[in-house]
């Protein structure tokens, strides 16, 4: 790896760590620079912008999700077993993907925060769009779904996630906002919403496909709650 190119993934291993623990507006670019010891022309050379460098993070950490979630796989499950895998794995709302988007959270309130979002959802479809492909070509030979083009139902199962998970932050910001915790019952009954969608879609078996279980959507509730409550003491 070149020198140039070292010190870019350092930014944004700095960078991406004191967004998650100060929040993005809190850390300013300077604050990163002096983390690192380096200067505003070594920061500008390879980002336009604190956004822009944000953007770029949501890049790696796509990337980063698809990995593992191929990784996490294994070869002998069932078409609509590995799907679902794949489906859990690409929305940023559970396990260790939960501290970035508590802090995206806020950013997604912002003008600019469109731009950061719609990056992440693009680059979350780029990177599993190929591996959902694969699994509904195996899944029409065997039976469990009828796709006559699977890359293009790739590209729509990848749009419907990411307008899932955008979905829940929306009522979940909405709500905060208000001073409400989210109900889990409304996070499930949107979830059934998108479910029954992508089944009838695939034309896959009622009920085979799972986004999101209750106990997550109550987990992931709580937890946002509890972040936002503390970010406003």
């Amino acid at each position: 790896m070149k020198k140039g190119e070292i010190k870019k993934q350092e930014i944004l291993t700095t960078a991406e760590t004191m967004f998650c623990r100060k929040g993005f507006s809190a850390t300013s670019v300077q604050d990163i620079l002096d983390a690192l010891h380096t200067s505003k022309g070594s920061f500008y050379h390879h980002f336009e912008s604190k956004e822009s460098l944000l953007e770029e993070i949501c890049t790696r950490r796509a990337a980063a999700s698809s990995e593992q979630a191929r990784e996490n796989i294994p070869e002998n499950e069932t078409s609509l077993r590995r799907l679902n895998d794949l489906l859990f794995g690409m929305i940023p709302l559970n396990g260790e993907k939960l501290t970035f988007i508590l802090m995206l959270l806020p950013v997604f309130r912002l003008t600019e925060g469109i731009q950061v979002r719609e990056r992440y959802c693009r680059e979350l479809s780029r990177c599993f769009a190929p591996m959902i492909e694969e699994v509904l070509t195996a899944g029409n030979r065997d039976g469990s779904f009828a796709c006559p083009d699977p890359e293009f139902s790739s590209r729509i199962m990848t749009g419907l996630v990411n307008d899932f998970w955008c979905r829940i932050c929306e009522i979940i910001i909405k709500n905060e906002e208000s001073g409400i915790l989210t109900d889990p019952g409304e996070l499930l009954h949107l979830s059934d919403q998108y479910r029954l969608t992508a089944e009838r879609f695939l034309y896959a078996p009622y009920g085979s496909i799972t986004l999101i279980r209750l106990p997550d959507c109550q987990s992931l509730a709580e937890k946002i709650h509890l972040h936002w409550k503390s970010e406003r003491l």
